[in-house]
C-alpha cells in the first residue's frame, strides 16, 4: 500500500483496555497520533469507549495527549478496531488532511425536543447557508427516552432528505443503561453529538447498509400500537402472532429469541413491485399478560410488517455486503483510506463466538490495512442505497450493519 504521506487523507487507530480510565484514553490517543501520517495533525478524533470507564477521566486522558483536536463519539456495547472486537476498551480514530474539514456540534436534552436538539447541534456546525463542501453528517444520538423517528425526521429537515447521514446510537453493558455522548472532551447524556465532514474532489465517501436477515415471506398489518409498544397485528395480539410463527420451542426462549426474529417495518416509500425494503425492529420485552411486545423503535399503526430471520452465516455475509456496497459507492477512481463500522448489539447476541467473523468479513472487503474503527450500537443510522435517489434518505435500523468508507483519488 502507498504511504499515508502520499495520500489525500490520513487515518490511524489506537486502542487500550487499561483499567485506569485516564491512562486508557491517553494510550489510545497516543497510538492514534503516532500512527497518523497526514498533514501536521489530525482534524478530528472519533472516540468509542466502553461504559465501564469513568467517562470524564477517559476523555481527560485523551485531551492530555490531543488537547486541541475536535472530538465526537460515545459509549459502546463493544468496540471495533483492526484488532477485531473488544468488549471493554476504548478506540480512537484520528482523521485529517488538507482536503478534509470537520465541523462538530452537540445538541442537548434530546428527549425533551428532538427538533430543538438537532438545531442546536447544527447551529454549532454552521450558521446561515449550508457549507458547499459538506458531504457527510456522522451522528451519535442518545436513544434513551427520545423518539428515534422524530430525531431522523429532524435531521432530514435540517440537512436535507438525501444528504448522507450515518451513525450509531451509543450503547452500554445493560440494555436500559444510560448512554453517554462525547463532544470536545466533555461527557453528555440525553444529547446528540455529530460531525459534519466536508471535503473537496480529492476525497469521496461511500456508505453501505445490510443486515443479512430475510423476510420469512408473509406480511401483516399493524392494527394497534402505542409508542414503542406493538399491540396488535392483523387484529391479533402481537405476542400471540409471534408465538404462532416461531413455534413453542423458540417462544420459550423469550425475550432472547426476539433478536433472532426481528420485525421488519416495510418501507412503502422505497419498495417496488419487485423489491420489498424494510427496516428491522427488535423486540426487547414481552408482556405476557396483555400479550404485547415492546420494541426498540415504533411501528406506526397501519404499517405493513413482516418477520425476519437469519443464520450466523447470513449475518456475517450481510456485514461483508454492507462493506462491499460502501466501497462500490466510491467508484473505480477512489480507493478506501479509512472505514467506520456501526453494528447492532443484537447481532452480537446472535453471532456469539462468531462475532470476530463479522469484523473480519468487513476487513476482507475494504482491505486488511485500511484503518477501521467502530462500535456495537443500540441502533444504526444510514441510507438504504446512497447511489439511488429514492433510496438515499437516512433510516433508523436495528440488528444491521452500517459501513462508512472514506476514499481518495487513486494515484
Amino acid at each position: 500500500m502507498r504511504d499515508y504521506k502520499d495520500r489525500a487523507a490520513g487515518a490511524a487507530v489506537g486502542s487500550s483496555a487499561n483499567d485506569n480510565a485516564f491512562a486508557a484514553g491517553a494510550e489510545a490517543a497516543r497510538q492514534a497520533l503516532e500512527g497518523f501520517a497526514g498533514v501536521s495533525s489530525p482534524g478530528l478524533l472519533l472516540v468509542f469507549g466502553s461504559s465501564r470507564f469513568d467517562q470524564q477521566a477517559l476523555l481527560e486522558g485523551i485531551v492530555s495527549v490531543a488537547p486541541d483536536i475536535p472530538m465526537v463519539g460515545g459509549t459502546t456495547a463493544g468496540e471495533i478496531s483492526l484488532k477485531g472486537f473488544s468488549p471493554d476498551a476504548v478506540v480512537v480514530m484520528a482523521l485529517g488532511s488538507e482536503h478534509l474539514r470537520f465541523r462538530t456540534g452537540i445538541g442537548t436534552t434530546l428527549s425533551r425536543d428532538e427538533e430543538a436538539a438537532v438545531k442546536e447541534m447544527s447551529g454549532q456546525m454552521f450558521s446561515g447557508s449550508f457549507p458547499d463542501d459538506a458531504q457527510t453528517l456522522m451522528v451519535f444520538p442518545s436513544g434513551m427516552d427520545s423518539n428515534v423517528l422524530r430525531t431522523i425526521d429532524s435531521l432530514h429537515d435540517c440537512f436535507g432528505e438525501r444528504f448522507e447521514i450515518i451513525g450509531g446510537y451509543p450503547g452500554g453493558k445493560g440494555l436500559f443503561q444510560e448512554t453517554v455522548q462525547y463532544h470536545n472532551g466533555k461527557v453528555y447524556t440525553d444529547a446528540i453529538a455529530g460531525v459534519l465532514i466536508c471535503h473537496d474532489d480529492d476525497c469521496c465517501t461511500g456508505t453501505g447498509v445490510c443486515s443479512g436477515f430475510e423476510s420469512i415471506g408473509n406480511s401483516f398489518c399493524c392494527t394497534s400500537s402505542e409508542g414503542h409498544i406493538l399491540k396488535e397485528i392483523d387484529n391479533q395480539p402481537s405476542l400471540d402472532l409471534f408465538r404462532e410463527i416461531v413455534g413453542e420451542e423458540r417462544y420459550s426462549r423469550l425475550p432472547e429469541i426476539f433478536v433472532e426474529y426481528p420485525f421488519g417495518l416495510i418501507d412503502e416509500s422505497a419498495s417496488t413491485s419487485d423489491i420489498t425494503y424494510f427496516q428491522l425492529r427488535t423486540g426487547i420485552m414481552a408482556n405476557t399478560e396483555n400479550k404485547t411486545i415492546v420494541l426498540t423503535a415504533p411501528i406506526p399503526k397501519g404499517s405493513r410488517v413482516t418477520l425476519a430471520a437469519g443464520t450466523c452465516q447470513d449475518l456475517i455475509a450481510g456485514a461483508g455486503n454492507a462493506a462491499r456496497d460502501a466501497v462500490m459507492c466510491l467508484g473505480e477512481d477512489y480507493e478506501p483510506q479509512a472505514a467506520v463500522m456501526f453494528s447492532c448489539i443484537g447481532r452480537a447476541k446472535v453471532l456469539g463466538r462468531r462475532l470476530e467473523d463479522e469484523v473480519e468479513s468487513v476487513r476482507n472487503v475494504i482491505g486488511k490495512e485500511v484503518p477501521l474503527a467502530g462500535f456495537y450500537t443500540f441502533g444504526e443510522v444510514g441510507p438504504i442505497d446512497k447511489k439511488e435517489p429514492r433510496l438515499a434518505s437516512a433510516k433508523y435500523h436495528n440488528v444491521s450493519v452500517v459501513i462508512w468508507v472514506l476514499g481518495t483519488v487513486r494515484k
